[in-house]
């Protein structure tokens, strides 16, 4: 494979320079997610503050094209990102995100399992891109988006985006330390049914029927 590789030259700064906007956009989505720590419009301060001193060295050190360039990453991931934002991952299929979800409460858990009721658990946070893959591609989907909203399943959300000891504790007692989690309960399931870290539209629906 090495000996397929032209030899070094010119063409290795211009793949450097490829794997270095790679990096920037990456930064970019980095930096956006500070909006649930410090608020949306301090975080696009300081963004640009960042973008304004990262094109002044640029320009200072590489010259008109190589500013010029990153001028125009800037504006396209940027916009693509927006534009990702508005229409999600399957857009044309994903439903409003208007599930009303119980905060995650153990003792609740309980008292629900109790009543014959099955409770649906998503420990997620805003930073975890697998979080959203799932949200995205199943929870907010048919079937599992309308099963979730029937009045025989519960449906409670951990939010880990900030610390949480609620959330914490519920995750070391499963022996977990990162996200997503899922777990399903029910009057089959009193001790929990594990999904999947990457959820399927199967292993939600099987695990709901296991419980009941």
């Amino acid at each position: 494979m090495a000996q397929c590789l032209p030899k070094p030259g010119k063409w290795m700064n211009s793949l450097k320079t490829f794997f270095a906007l790679l990096i920037l956009i990456t930064c970019y989505w980095l930096i956006s997610l500070l909006s649930s720590f410090i608020g949306p419009s301090l975080t696009l301060v300081l963004a640009l503050l960042l973008s304004a001193l990262l094109l002044f060295f640029i320009a200072q050190k590489h010259g008109r094209k190589q500013f010029m360039m990153v001028c125009s990453v800037i504006v396209l991931s940027t916009a693509g990102l927006l534009l990702l934002n508005k229409a999600g991952i399957n857009g044309e299929n994903r439903l409003a995100d208007n599930q009303h979800w119980q905060s995650l409460d153990r003792t609740a858990i309980e008292q629900q399992v109790k009543q014959g009721k099955v409770v649906f658990v998503d420990v997620t946070a805003d930073w975890c891109v697998t979080c959203k893959a799932n949200k995205l591609g199943v929870l907010l989907q048919d079937p599992v988006y309308s099963l979730l909203q029937t009045k025989d399943i519960i449906a409670m959300r951990g939010d880990w985006t900030q610390d949480s000891d609620t959330v914490t504790e519920y995750l070391q007692f499963y022996q977990r330390f990162a996200v997503p989690f899922n777990m399903v309960y029910g009057p089959n399931a009193t001790q929990g049914i594990p999904l999947p870290t990457i959820l399927t539209t199967n292993a939600v629906l099987d695990a709901i029927e296991q419980a009941k």
